[in-house]
This record gives structure tokens, sequence and C-alpha cells, in this order.
């Protein structure tokens, strides 16, 4: 099982969820559904695959299925993002991909991905059937009138190594380096420098102090460990570097954790459906 595929659960019959976000940061992850977002204020910046696309006020990004992507919002910036099944719309989204996957939205995508959202919420009768319709209209409609391209699943080499090089990574965080890295993927550092950051969103180094504080939390949450031994056990050489990075990416001291405490970075350990991409200072907007 690779790591930080994201595995969608979806309520009742309905094959599409949709989230609105403040501030929504993610890190690089892939998952079998296909996922459109909708930029309502503010702009984003999107890693998808090895390429990077600034989404700004009134633009949508199409995300194809297991295409590795993140997401980095300016502050303040209000994205509505839904993912779909693959099985909703399949002649079209498995045979076509958009050429240009950030597009105007002249489709009503937002209003759409409210609709389905408010009736989510209300869960009125057969609301999952009107949301399933909902999104093959909206769907059937961008790719009736952009171009498109005719396409089996576009995954590169170096794409499908660097899924596999994740596992690696959240296998074996506490002692990893960045030379393995390096090694793993059989590039010069430089290049893997600037690969992993374009696919990514993050560097390296960023990305693996992610990993080890989610591990981190796990165990304040769950051990009667002391902290240094915690530091040491999840691949921090000193009790200042774990201070300093732990409350860099949470907010907290580790002893002011509070109880109960949840990245929303959860590891995989072989199994997809405990992993969500989502870093905690994004705000799912629930009213």
């Amino acid at each position: 099982m690779l790591a930080n595929h994201e595995h969608r659960l979806y309520p009742d019959h309905s094959l599409v969820w949709v989230g609105k976000y403040r501030d929504l940061k993610n890190i690089s992850h892939w998952h079998f559904d296909h996922e459109i977002a909708v930029c309502e204020d503010g702009e984003a910046l999107i890693s998808l695959n090895l390429e990077t696309f600034t989404l700004r006020k009134g633009q949508c990004i199409y995300l194809r299925g297991q295409s590795v992507h993140s997401i980095l919002s300016a502050p303040g910036t209000t994205l509505y993002v839904s993912l779909f099944s693959d099985n909703l719309l399949r002649r079209v989204t498995d045979n076509y991909c958009l050429i240009n996957p950030v597009f105007t939205d002249d489709f009503g995508a937002l209003e759409t991905l409210e609709r389905i959202r408010a009736a989510g919420f209300k869960k009125e009768r057969f609301y999952d059937e009107i949301s399933n319709a909902l999104m093959q209209q909206l769907i059937a409609e961008i790719f009736s009138v952009l171009e498109i391209q005719a396409s089996a699943v576009l995954t590169s080499a170096a794409t499908e190594r660097y899924k596999k090089l994740l596992y690696d990574i959240d296998e074996h965080a506490d002692t990893y380096s960045f030379p393995r890295a390096v090694e793993y993927m059989n590039m010069s550092e430089a290049y893997f420098s600037r690969f992993f950051k374009r696919i990514s969103g993050m560097t390296f180094s960023m990305y693996l102090n992610h990993i080890r504080v989610n591990r981190a939390i796990d165990l304040i949450n769950n051990t009667d460990l002391s902290m240094t031994e915690i530091a040491m056990t999840c691949g921090f050489e000193t009790i200042r570097n774990f201070n300093r990075v732990f409350r860099q990416i949470t907010g907290y001291a580790p002893r002011e954790l509070p109880d109960g405490y949840v990245l929303n970075l959860r590891s995989n350990s072989g199994n997809a459906s405990d992993f969500d991409p989502t870093i905690k200072t994004s705000e799912l907007i629930c009213e």
C-alpha cells in the first residue's frame, strides 16, 4: 500500500463530497477519486505532478484521479474542494483529460459545489442522487466545452517512483535522511531538491518534519514516554530541535498539546483509509 493515498468514504449512495476551506494546505498525496477545486477568494499554489499552477479568484482546477498534488493557499483564501468517485462519469473521465487543468469558472462550478455541499448538510430525500446528478452535469459541461485529449491514466516513471518514496519515508521516518531519498530516486541532490519541492509543494526536510511530528503526537496521546524519549524515537537529534519544529507545525509546545489533538496528517501504516493530507491549520467551514 502506497503512503499518502487518500481514501474518501462517501455518505449513503452519494459519489460526491464537497468541502469549503479557509487557508487550505495539504501535503503531497494522491487518490483514485477525481477532484475539482474552485477559488472563491484569494489564491492558492497547486502542485500537480511535475507542474505548478496558481489558482486565483473565479478559477477552477481539475485534478485527475491518481495525479500527485498538493495545495498551498495564501492567507484568507477560501476554496471549494470536491472529490468525486471515478465511477461517476467513467466514459468521460477515464478516456479524456483537460489539456489545461486551470480554467475560468464559466460553468457555475462554485454555485454547483455549494448546492451539493448544502444538500450534504440537509440530507433531504434523495439528496445523494441529486448531488451525483449535479456533479455529472458539471463535469460533462466542462469536458464538452474545454479542450481535451484522449488519454489513459497519465503517470510518469518519476511520479510512480515518488509515490513509492513516500511509502519508504513513512516506514522509516525516524532514521530517514536526504541522502537516502536521493539514492532511492536515483537523482543528483540538486535535481532531487527541485523535483521534490515541485511535486510536493514543500522541501524534503519540511515534509519529513511533518511526518515525524505526526508520529510524536501519536506517542504523546497514547504512551507514557518522556518528551526526550519521544523526540529520539521520532528521529529528532535534540530536544531543543524537537520543541522548535513541533511548535512550528502545530502551534503548541509538546507539553502544552491539548488532549486528543490530531494533526490531520495521518500516515498510512498500511491502511489507506487512515490517511488525510490536510494540515491542521486549514479550516473546514461548516456553517
